[in-house]
């Protein structure tokens, strides 16, 4: 995405959001203050229903006491049940008691006995298990009561005894049409449950104590708020349309003048990863000058490191070709030996015609078979060397302990420089490459009338730098361009695998190691490693030799 893109995805974001702010903001205000008219309307009403419920109990009352008491549908009920015919009069009775109920506008009306018969009703017949409640409400007696059973309702109940035998009436009134009456009235409408979540309706709950902990909900559509929010929409998008128009323009004018400098530091990047490794030079802003040090940062870096990874590939080379001569060299070592066992066996038996033959040639092949195990063994030593257990180490103390050990011996064997230098490395790899450096040097100036050799140490930076110099012969151009390479010595009895040792040990520690002239005139070996550690990838371990079957 281009830097124009994203300073109009920015702006656009910006207005958007400001827009979207506005428009809650007067959103709010619109719903506050219609919510506030509504809640006034609302108490209005609330009071109105308040009324009309606490005076439905009484109006109940009123109307149902004088039926127990002086109706002939009760009388001829308790008339029966007295004189055992109610059987006959069950038919008369259950007619005229749904058109009682429709006289006095129930919703429903049910004629119950004492046996829990129900003798006429209005609306559904209960079942079992509700006719002997209805049997204990009447028995029970009371005042009107809301049910909270759907459907909702005033139940109201009375009785009329004689002696052990009773005939009772439950009778209900529903809530729905009082409720439908005063909603129309108010523009609103009246449920049982909780409120609408829905955010186009106006939504509250009634909380009257006439209810008894019965929920009726009272809602309205706001229709008019949102006509009113709607045309406040389309204002509010013209607005904000015009305005991300004009940030667009300017946007990209800004990002014109923002984006040249970048594009000259991007073509000098360009030839920068097509040619030859070079600083890129900084325009701009602070910013840009900032990342191109930090762009020419990365180069050298990088630069540093393929000249390193080129030495480790090398190394990897060497170890398959080291592990792959090892494993040649090794194989016939044994059946060798076996025969050189056997003939001696032989000339102990006694043939004495090859005694002195056999006893030298023998012995010749032995010692040959020796040199090569000393060989092989010092080959699979530097193809299996460890990778770096790095930990904190001081290089001062390494190469304290180092010349100590090696001083003493006929030649001046100095150490100077800081007496600390602090690095995390692997210490006993660190030991092993400058007891290889300090024991070439010793070799080196073995021939020379005032033999020296100088350790020194010193801290530069996030570097810890490691010279030993002797003033010895020093080393010819011819060697010194193979030096590091495995089997090239110049010693009668070296294996030619110590610097190639020392090599990949400092770079495997991010490290660097060069030979130099020293002052004296012979050669200086000065190693390079970082004060923070290995910066390479560990090495993976390397696969196992197949046995040789010999077992030294």
């Amino acid at each position: 995405m281009t830097l124009a893109q994203r300073l109009l995805f920015a702006i656009a974001a910006v207005t958007i959001a400001t827009a979207a702010l506005a428009g809650f903001a007067v959103r709010e205000a619109w719903r506050r203050t219609e919510e506030a008219r509504f809640e006034q309307e609302f108490s209005d009403a609330k009071r109105l229903l308040a009324r009309e419920l606490a005076a439905e109990p009484a109006r109940m009352s009123a109307l149902l006491e004088p039926v127990c008491a002086h109706d002939p549908i009760v009388d001829s009920a308790l008339v029966g049940l007295r004189a055992g015919d109610l059987d006959e009069r069950r038919l008369s009775i259950g007619l005229r008691v749904p058109e009682l109920g429709r006289a006095l506008e129930l919703d429903e009306l049910l004629l119950v006995t004492s046996r829990g018969e129900v003798l006429g009703a209005l609306g559904e017949r209960p079942g079992a298990a509700r006719q002997r409640e209805l049997v204990e409400r009447i028995a029970r007696g009371g005042r009107a009561a809301v049910r909270d059973a759907p459907p909702l309702a005033f139940e109201f109940v009375c009785r009329r005894v004689d002696g052990a035998s009773w005939v009772g009436l439950y009778a209900a009134r529903r809530l729905a049409p009082l409720l439908a009456r005063v909603g129309e009235a108010y523009d609103f409408e009246l449920t049982h449950g909780p409120p609408s979540k829905s955010s186009r309706v106006l939504s509250e709950v009634l909380e009257l104590s006439e209810l008894q902990g019965v929920t009726i909900s009272a809602s309205r559509p706001r229709l008019k708020l949102v006509a009113a929010l709607q045309t406040l929409d389309v204002k509010l998008f013209v607005i904000g349309a015009a305005a991300l128009a004009g940030a667009s323009v300017f946007a990209f004018l800004l990002a014109r003048g923002l984006a040249r400098p970048i594009v000259e530091m991007s073509r000098q990047a360009r030839e920068v990863v097509s040619g030859e490794p070079k600083p890129v030079a900084p325009g701009g802003g602070k910013e840009l000058v900032e990342f191109a040090a930090s762009f020419n940062q990365a180069i050298a870096d990088l630069t540093q490191l393929r000249k390193r990874l080129a030495v480790t590939e090398r190394i990897a080379a060497r170890r398959e070709i080291a592990r792959r001569v090892a494993h040649e060299i090794k194989n016939p070592l044994a059946p060798i030996r076996a025969a050189i066992e056997t003939l001696r066996r032989l000339r102990a038996r006694g043939d004495a015609a090859f005694d002195d033959y056999f006893d030298e040639a023998t012995r010749t092949v032995l010692d040959e078979v020796l040199r090569i195990s000393n060989i092989v063994s010092e080959f699979t030593r530097f193809a299996r060397l460890p990778p770096p257990q790095p930990s904190a180490t001081d290089l001062a103390e390494v190469a304290r302990a180092v010349v100590a050990l090696h001083a003493g011996h006929g030649t001046c064997l100095a150490l100077v420089g800081a007496a600390r230098a602090e690095l995390v490395a692997d210490r006993d790899q660190l030991v092993q490459v400058l007891t290889n450096l300090v024991q070439n040097a010793l070799d080196a100036v073995k021939a020379t009338p005032d033999p020296k050799v100088v350790v020194e140490v010193a801290v530069a930076g996030d570097k810890v730098r490691l010279a030993v110099r002797d003033n010895g012969p020093g080393v010819s151009p011819e060697v010194a361009r193979r030096l590091f390479e495995p089997y090239l010595t110049t010693k009668p009895e070296g294996t030619g695998l110590g610097l190639a040792i020392v090599e990949r040990i400092v770079v495997e520690h991010g490290g660097e190691i060069a030979l130099e002239r020293a002052p004296e005139g012979g050669a200086a070996f000065v190693v390079t490693l970082p004060v923070t550690g290995p910066t390479l990838l560990p090495e993976q371990s390397a696969p196992a030799s197949e046995p040789d079957g010999m077992g030294v």
